[in-house]
């Protein structure tokens, strides 16, 4: 799923790489750390600015290796047919978005060992970088830069090696699981179960730490321990939610001739004539009779009362581009997975280049809600 609040920086291998803003707190926090208190606790005696700057270049390395570690994980899905278009580095690190689940469980042995095996290998090369600089004396703050990130990236792959999902070792986990089970709904259950009881260690461990005298310590194990714990249970239900699906596509469950608003009727006309009177939470909207995107009540509600009566909807609609848009035959997951990139609770649905109907979020929920019931009954 794609962050509500992030920069796009570059691509690398068709892979759009973003920053999620809460990214810039723990760049600060671990800038700071570094040139605040690392370097100049275990190698006193240089100048102020001499630990700003390679605690910068060591920060910027040490976000660096993380984004390698996502970039492997990437590249070997895509390789398996797993179609990651996207990484971002958020608060607590990196996260590859996969399009959907792997299609068996070699393929998710592969994707999920790649990334501490690449995080090991940085580890061995800066470890490689710290013995180099020591021969030619190339400063003890150099050395003690590489020294840093070859701990870091051991240190990351042995915290993802952890079996609980959705940690790459409880990725492995599951991958063994599903191998021996055939079941990737009760692998991807006991893997979160995993999960969740590491979340509730690594919490434990954090009070623990906080009563100890280590505050700032113990609140980042609680934090982290909390976000593993929700991301486990998400993750399972994801899991869950794409097993009821099944093999359902978007023309399924799409609206085929869904109510309209022609592009040149007033924010005022719409919000009476269509949202108050039908109690829908969108339209989409029409120019001579073709669909040119739609507009939601989010988009009403961001137009000025005093200018509804004479701004229409087409200056407030979101226009049919392909972030809106999927394909009537794409698995309904895709669907799912396209709004939240998008930010959108509806998606219009097209067919040979041609907008052929509307499906929302409310609607794919009530399918859910619906199979699943019936699935309990059977």
């Amino acid at each position: 799923m794609k962050p509500s609040r992030g920069v796009d920086l570059f691509r690398v291998a068709g892979i759009q790489i973003a920053i999620d803003y809460s990214w810039l707190a723990i760049f600060v926090l671990v800038l700071w750390s570094l040139a605040v208190g690392y370097f100049p606790h275990e190698y006193p005696g240089f100048a102020r600015v001499h630990y700003w700057g390679i605690g910068a270049m060591a920060t910027l390395l040490f976000f660096a290796s993380v984004l390698i570690h996502e970039l492997a994980h990437s590249l070997v899905a895509n390789r398996v047919g797993q179609n990651v278009r996207r990484i971002t580095l958020f608060l607590f690190g990196g996260m590859a978005h996969l399009s959907r689940e792997p299609s068996n469980a070699l393929a998710e042995l592969k994707i999920a060992s790649v990334g501490p095996l690449t995080s090991f290998a940085l580890g061995g090369i800066f470890w490689a970088l710290m013995v180099g600089a020591e021969r030619i004396a190339a400063g003890s703050l150099w050395v003690a830069m590489f020294k840093y990130l070859s701990f870091i990236n051991v240190a990351l792959a042995v915290f993802n090696l952890l079996p609980g999902f959705p940690l790459d070792g409880g990725r492995i986990l599951r991958g063994f699981l599903w191998y021996r089970s055939g079941n990737l709904r009760a692998a991807t259950a006991r893997a979160a179960d995993w999960g969740s009881g590491i979340a509730l260690g690594l919490m434990g461990l954090g009070l623990l730490q906080i009563f100890s005298g280590a505050l700032v310590g113990g609140l980042w194990l609680i934090f982290i321990g909390m976000f593993l714990r929700g991301a486990a249970r998400a993750s399972y239900h994801g899991v869950v939610i794409e097993h009821v699906l099944g093999s359902a596509r978007v023309s399924d469950l799409m609206v085929t001739d869904p109510m309209t608003i022609a592009d040149d009727v007033t924010v005022r006309d719409a919000i009476e004539e269509h949202f108050l009177r039908h109690g829908f939470g969108g339209f989409p909207v029409t120019r001579n009779g073709t669909i040119e995107g739609f507009v939601t009540l989010a988009q009403i509600k961001h137009c000025p009362p005093e200018e509804r009566g004479r701004r229409t909807v087409r200056d407030v609609m979101r226009a049919a581009d392909a972030a809106v848009t999927i394909a009537a035959m794409a698995p309904i997951s895709d669907a799912l997975r396209r709004m939240v990139e998008s930010e959108s609770g509806r998606l219009l649905v097209t067919e040979g280049g041609r907008v052929v109907g509307l499906i929302t979020r409310t609607g794919i929920t009530r399918f859910i809600q619906l199979k699943t019931e019936l699935e309990e009954e059977g």
